[in-house]
């Protein structure tokens, strides 16, 4: 099984949701990967990556835009309602999904902490974690 974790950018919230996964199930027989839905840098922003060298995560992938043969093979997980319907544009016959709605069949946003401070970096890993440890693999 691939779980793909997609945001805007793939530089804030889908490569520490990706991180936190790798790490917390290992080779649990679920590849985790991130990708951006707009991707316009080839690297995650300096205090997601501080939070992962922090927690001692996995690396995440680089940043990369989501593409069709994504979109055919992995179960996506958006971080917000709005992202799941760009997809679902783009891709019909996507299996994707919102974070909330996969871990706890509820709709919630994840917070978008781009061009915020540590604290917003740090509630969005917060909100993130919370869902991934939810998870039946």
């Amino acid at each position: 099984m691939k779980i793909i974790f997609v945001c805007t950018g793939n530089t804030c919230r889908s490569p520490l949701a990706e991180s936190y996964a790798k790490t917390k199930f290992g080779t649990a027989g679920t590849e985790f990967e991130s990708r951006g839905l707009m991707v316009f840098s080839d690297g995650i922003s300096s205090i997601s990556k501080r939070i992962i060298d922090r927690e001692n995560l996995e690396a995440p992938s680089a940043p990369k835009q989501l593409a069709e043969e994504d979109a055919e093979d992995a179960l996506l997980l958006v971080m917000t309602e709005s992202h799941k319907m760009a997809v679902k544009d783009r891709f019909p016959e996507a299996d994707v999904h919102m974070l909330s709605e996969f871990s706890e069949g509820t709709v919630e946003d994840v917070i978008d902490p781009y061009g915020g401070d540590a604290g917003d970096y740090e509630r969005a890993f917060r909100q993130m974690k919370r869902f991934i440890d939810k998870f039946r693999l």
